[in-house]
């Protein structure tokens, strides 16, 4: 983004905002000439319950409301949480997904004022809110400070989910019905979206049941370092090669660069059942019943150039930008255009699904007679299952010559190869007609989009002289398999149960105490992940080194053509050639429509300079394990011991708070107590790895046990300065538990071809979990002034400071692993690290107008809502640079712009969400005198627009059409500089028509 551009929309969102206290005081003097009541619906509607609820409440609080049943203000409930100050989002194929509030994505959740299950919650505090539908809620608050009866609390913030209950409608039936086609640019699809709500009640008992059905297909692209996808290409490397002079320079050496167009399916459900009946005497009871599912399905395909593991310098540098020796004492240059020679060329498919479902019940009992005494006793119980599917395949053009693969097969496979073995066996070359030099291309990164080519250059090979890369990337008959995987597959199952009771007692009028909460409860998390590879078994019936029959084949995870079953501390299959033992190798050839249906690709999104590639069809992956089952015969599930786990977490509290009242002084101050106990469930690796395959035995349990005590205070003061000024103060210690897998994950040994011993060997470990960490801590600080000038209308503003005393970090620490050959190999192990001395502070800036405040008529219409939110953030942890890093995902600058108008059955409203670089992961270990760094991967600043209209045809219809990221706009990622690209996500822009119908 360009600093002009930048500057514009600050000075946009200032004007904004001055507008509105401005409009503030002008609307005191019209408010004053009295103005005809009207009734209010829709966006104002909303806004104006926003403002009640946050001058209303004892906290800072910020909320969002539904401006008719099954309509919140965005497509999803994050794109609407985001325009609260301080809240942004993460996007996963383009929607909102989870949330970070103040710079911290450690964020309680509630549903209905209690915590809950959901699939993308299994392991964490926060939901992923992606599959939760959005139409089953009527909104939602943010909690930015804490109070002693808030349970369930995060570091910055709380979010408690809002469902609908029978009392809040009208006597007798209430329909509600919406139908909607959404459609992206990209992927053309008319996707359907359906919801419906149906309630009935009397004086004394409601019954209400809603639901809601959606199938979309998102269309999302990606472009740069392979960075984990596709699966068995990943890594950021850095090498030393002799650019700048005569010293050695560091500079990032990816495995490869690709390309892909991925379309994500996601079929969601949802119900929502309530029952409420009032039992006389003061008594209500509520029964609630909320159920979601959701199948997804990532299916990518595309392109990727790799060195296949065998060397870093595989490229040159075009115009590197000269770093000089950092404060780590080393030399670096950034890379942006490259000449790349490398030696695999390649299509791949993969299909990563998630089969969700969750279930949560809430049964209340509460009490309020008019008396002193009020209170109430509840149980809540939820469950939630996830399964992760992965499927994979890879479509090579080189014919083996430049990576140095020569399968060997029995002698039933040679064809008209010559014979080389005691038994037959030959060596056949994988692809016949693949390319055998090592493919010229280019790439180059430093436009809005990445620039391809190289394409036309000739290059040696089975096509003949003169063939360019393109022709051979164009001749189905020119690809084979590479590999067929199905790996890192996951069930996760995960329950939650809490009992609770809250009481309040008002005290006489008149004393400084109004009244006193106390209340008990007692809550249990569990969660158990299992995680696994797919073996499936090769040459059943062949001998082994020691020519033993093998009855049961060779478990091999990589069905691969540089996979050989020649190792001989493990299953061997193969012959004797001129007296050594060869192993056969695990895949065959096979043609890339061996086995699946394949097309033509040559959507690469905005990247250009691709002719295309052939590849499988990603649905054919849909079900992996059938898929295997079909090609290999029976597959066997390999438990991955390191990554199984499971976590029980019971806490236990107590806690009791005084609410308070003098003159223009109110509040509350309170302590919460609460005892956990955390129990730990780990598998010990074994040492040496299971042949063919990435996982290790499990040899036997690790069980650790803990118990910690958090004493929480809390004080909320409010000062009515006037009947519309409020100035507010708060201070909170707060604690949240860290996502279960921080504690339970183990240990991960990750394995490549080895070009010297010719085996796979350990080339990276990382330990995903570390039982002795502690949970979050902070202290919060809060102090904000509020102007209240219209029912619909404020101005805010407010600074916070969070001291993090304990938080997770990265860390590393050597250690040496075995190879095959018995040498060893030193390894930086990557391991989640006690963090602290964290901080995050900032300043919000928001106003809200409402035209209907002051005026009538057509300009009454118009609205406007815009804030700003100032989060630096620091933890002890510094890069290359020696700069200290800021927390993972915050950005410094966010802020928000949302125009909205309406009036004669019309509205409409036009938003823009805006955030600066955030820290999204750290790259490395660079060892310097006193201290390791590491480097930060960042995503650059980016703005997405929305815009949504609708109109009343008449009193129960509602024709409506919204719009998300209309712009186009893109992620872009850097390591450390600027200039230092990574990659990019492009996400479609993408359209919704639909009818809304009540009655």
């Amino acid at each position: 983004m360009s600093k002009f551009h930048s500057r514009y929309q600050k000075t946009l969102l200032a004007t904004s905002i001055t507008a509105i206290v401005m409009s503030g005081s002008a609307g005191f003097a019209i408010a004053q000439e009295g103005i005809e009541e009207v009734t209010v619906t829709g966006i104002r509607k909303a806004q104006e319950d926003s403002v009640s609820l946050k001058r209303d409440a004892a906290q800072v609080v910020d909320g969002i409301s539904a401006e008719d049943i099954g309509k919140l203000p965005d497509v999803t409930i994050t794109d609407s949480l985001q325009r609260i100050p301080g809240v942004s989002i993460r996007r996963s194929a383009g929607e909102g997904s989870s949330l970070i509030v103040r710079g911290m994505p450690q964020v309680g959740s509630q549903l209905n004022g209690e915590a809950f299950m959901s699939p993308g919650s299994i392991t964490t505090v926060q939901p992923s809110y992606g599959d939760l539908p959005s139409q089953l809620f009527k909104g939602a608050d943010v909690y930015k400070t804490s109070s002693a009866n808030l349970t369930n609390a995060g570091i910055t913030g709380t979010i408690n989910l809002k469902t609908r209950r029978p009392f809040e409608f009208d006597d007798g039936f209430t329909l509600a019905a919406s139908a909607e086609i959404q459609q992206g640019e990209e992927t053309q699809e008319s996707d359907p979206v359906a919801s419906g709500l149906v309630n009935w009640k009397n004086d004394t008992v409601g019954v209400m049941v809603s639901g809601s059905y959606a199938n979309t297909n998102l269309a999302n692209y990606y472009n740069g370092f392979n960075t984990g996808n596709p699966e068995g290409d990943a890594s950021w490397v850095n090498g030393v090669n002799a650019w700048g002079g005569s010293n050695p320079v560091n500079y990032l050496s990816p495995q490869g660069f690709a390309a892909w167009n991925q379309v994500t399916e996601r079929e969601r459900a949802g119900l929502n059942a309530s029952f409420q009946a009032d039992l006389g005497e003061g008594f209500q009871f509520t029964a609630d019943y909320f159920y979601t599912q959701q199948d997804e399905y990532n299916r990518k395909v595309g392109m990727s150039v790799t060195n296949k593991w065998q060397g870093l310098e595989w490229f040159n540098d075009v115009d590197g930008r000269d770093l000089g020796v950092l404060d780590n004492g080393q030399h670096w240059m950034t890379v942006n255009q490259w000449d790349m020679n490398p030696k695999r060329l390649k299509s791949f498919s993969q299909n990563d699904s998630y089969l969700t479902d969750s279930t949560n019940v809430n049964l209340q009992l509460d009490y309020d007679n008019g008396g002193k005494l009020t209170g109430s006793v509840r149980y809540a119980q939820g469950d939630a299952s996830k399964k992760r599917r992965h499927g994979y395949n890879e479509g090579d053009l080189t014919d083996g010559t430049s990576t140095g693969i020569d399968p060997f097969y029995p002698a039933e496979l040679c064809g008209s190869a010559t014979p080389v073995g005691d038994d037959g066996g030959c060596y056949v070359p994988p692809n016949p007609l693949g390319y055998t030099d090592n493919p010229q291309l280019t790439l180059d990164t430093r436009g809005a989009h990445s620039v391809w080519g190289g394409f036309d250059n000739q290059v040696a090979g089975g096509l003949g002289a003169g063939a360019t890369i393109r022709d051979y990337m164009t001749n189905l008959d020119s690809y084979n398999i590479g590999a067929f995987s199905s790996e890192n597959n996951a069930d996760s199952t995960g329950d939650f149960k809490a009992f609770r009771m809250d009481g309040n007692y008002a005290l006489e009028e008149g004393m400084f105490i109004t009244s006193v909460d106390v209340g008990l409860r007692s809550s249990l998390r569990s969660v158990e992940e299992t995680r696994f590879h797919l073996f499936s078994p090769f040459y059943a019936g062949y001998n082994d080194i020691n020519g033993n029959t093998l009855e049961e084949g060779c478990g091999v995870q990589w069905k691969a053509t540089d996979v050989a079953l020649g190792n001989s501390d493990g299953c061997t299959a193969g012959e004797m050639v001129n007296g050594d033992f060869v192993g056969y190798t695990a895949l065959p050839p096979t043609a890339l429509d061996a086995h699946n249906n394949v097309s033509f690709i040559t959507d690469f999104g905005p990247v250009k300079g691709i002719p295309g590639v052939w590849a499988v069809n990603p649905s054919d992956y849909d079900d992996p394990e059938a898929f295997h089952n079909r090609v290999f015969g029976s597959t066997q599930r390999m438990i991955i011991p390191g990554t199984s786990y499971a976590v029980d977490l019971q806490e236990d509290s107590f806690y009791v708070q005084g609410n308070f009242e003098s003159g223009i002084m109110s509040g509350n101050l309170g302590v919460r107590v609460i005892e956990t106990e955390l129990t730990v469930v780990q598998n010990v690796v074994g040492p040496t790895p299971i042949p063919y395959g990435n996982t290790n035995p499990d040899d036997g349990d690790k069980v650790t046990k803990r118990s910690y005590r958090d004493v929480l205070p809390s004080l909320n003061l409010a000062f009515a300065v006037t009947d519309d000024i409020k100035i507010r103060a708060a201070y909170a210690k707060n604690m949240t538990p860290l996502d279960l897998a921080s504690w339970g994950d183990g240990r991960t040994v990750q394995t490549s071809l080895d070009a010297t011993t010719g085996q796979f060997e350990v080339n990276a470990v990382s330990d995903g979990g570390n039982p002795a960490l502690n949970p979050w801590r902070s202290d919060n600080y809060d102090l904000s002034a509020e102007w209240y000038f219209g029912d619909a209308s404020m101005a805010a503003i407010g600074a916070f400071l969070v001291e993090v005393e304990s938080f997770v970090a990265d860390g590393t620490v050597e250690e040496d692993f075995i190879l095959t050959s018995g040498a060893t190999r030193t390894i930086n192990v990557s391991s989640p690290v006690q963090g602290e001395g964290g901080e995050v502070k900032g300043i919000e800036i928001g106003g809200k107008l409402a035209m209907s405040d002051f005026t009538d008529g057509f300009i009454s219409g118009f609205g406007l809502d815009a804030n700003y939110t100032y989060s630096p953030s620091t933890q002890e942890r510094r890069d290359v640079n020696g700069d200290k890093l800021a927390f993972p995902e915050n950005s410094e600058d966010q802020y928000n712009l949302a125009l909205w108008y309406e009036n004669y059955g019309f509205q409409a409203r036009i938003a823009y969400n805006y955030r600066s670089d955030r820290l999204h992961e750290t790259w490395g270990v660079f060892d310097t005198v006193d201290e390791k760094r590491t480097a930060g991967v960042y995503q650059k600043a980016v703005g997405f627009v929305d815009l949504s209209a609708s109109y009343d045809i008449t009193e129960e219809f509602t024709v409506y059409f919204n719009g998300s990221n209309i712009t186009g706009e893109y992620e872009d990622y850097y390591v450390q500089w600027e200039d230092q690209y990574a990659y990019q996500n492009y996400y479609e822009p993408r359209y919704t028509l639909g009818l809304r119908a009540r009655f």
